[in-house]
């Protein structure tokens, strides 16, 4: 059975649904998608357990998701995740000495990728799942991107709120935005709202929608993608990003399974058998 947990680091509580075993040989962190939330994992967790049970799982919200808290000041700038997630494995290392997993989605991913490549003697091996490496782009780009930005920041905190009747027409809306059934995103959307006296609304910190004011350079990217943990594993969905593919490392393994860009909702069974071969190698 899943628990609530919640980890307390610099600037956020952060919310995780956790399971661990009294014997358990792998801690495995999963980290979701933008506006997404640790219910996101839920089938592949779910399949996983019924594989091998004797793995710690600890599914994140990320700070502005889920039942996180928001950012007091500020936004929410790429590499404050890093810094986030460094705090969280510090905690867990000293709870348990065993290898870490690091299994990431979309933003996950990328975060994942980064940790890992910056902290390896924290990481052991590496799952990213529709994302690979940072988001990079031409050191030209750099004014536009700090400019758009800026202007996005303050387009977001001047939109008006969103209320909608139902719950039911928030799981309507997400499921036909991720080409899922109300079904699939029903624990997702449940995590993501709340109630109050004008209606329903996201929970997820609005602040999130601001465009990022700086991203990696090709060759900084790079040096990330050069420095993955020796075992790790893409993800890609056959209807999913078809580029992430496109200049993988060499120790990079890769596998296709059904599904779009939100495939571990759909494929659960295989890309568990994919984790579990690559962390526990026979």
């Amino acid at each position: 059975m899943l628990t609530e947990q919640t980890f307390q680091v610099r600037h956020y509580a952060l919310s995780a649904l956790c399971f661990e075993p009294e014997q358990f040989t792998r801690c495995i962190v999963f980290l979701h998608g933008w506006l997404d939330n640790a219910a996101s994992f839920l089938p592949l967790i779910e399949e996983m357990q019924k594989q091998n049970s004797a793995m710690k799982l600890v599914a994140l919200d990320l700070p502005g998701h889920g039942l996180s808290s928001h950012a007091r000041d500020g936004f929410y700038p790429f590499h404050d995740y890093i810094d986030t997630l460094n705090q969280v494995i510090i905690q867990l290392k000293q709870q348990c000495a065993c290898p870490v997993v690091l299994v990431g989605h979309s933003l996950g991913a990328l975060i994942a990728s980064c940790y890992s490549a910056a902290f390896p003697e924290h990481i052991d091996y590496l799952v990213q799942i529709e994302g690979y490496g940072p988001i990079s782009e031409p050191e030209p780009n750099a004014l536009q991107r700090l400019r758009k930005g800026v202007l996005s920041r303050q387009r977001v905190m001047q939109k008006t709120e969103r209320y909608f009747n139902s719950q039911t027409q928030m799981k309507e809306l997400r499921a036909m935005r991720y080409g899922l059934t109300v079904s699939q995103v029903a624990a997702l959307v449940e995590r993501d709202s709340q109630r109050n006296d004008k209606g329903w609304q996201w929970r997820h910190d609005k602040k999130l929608k601001a465009n990022s004011l700086y991203r990696m350079s090709p060759n900084h990217a790079q040096q990330v993608i050069e420095a993955l943990p020796s075992s790790n594993l893409l993800v890609l969905g056959d209807k999913g990003f078809k580029h992430l593919d496109v200049n993988c490392a060499s120790n990079t393994k890769i596998i296709q399974v059904a599904g779009g860009h939100h495939c571990h909702f759909t494929s659960p069974q295989p890309i568990a058998l994919a984790i579990f071969e690559l962390i526990l190698p026979l």
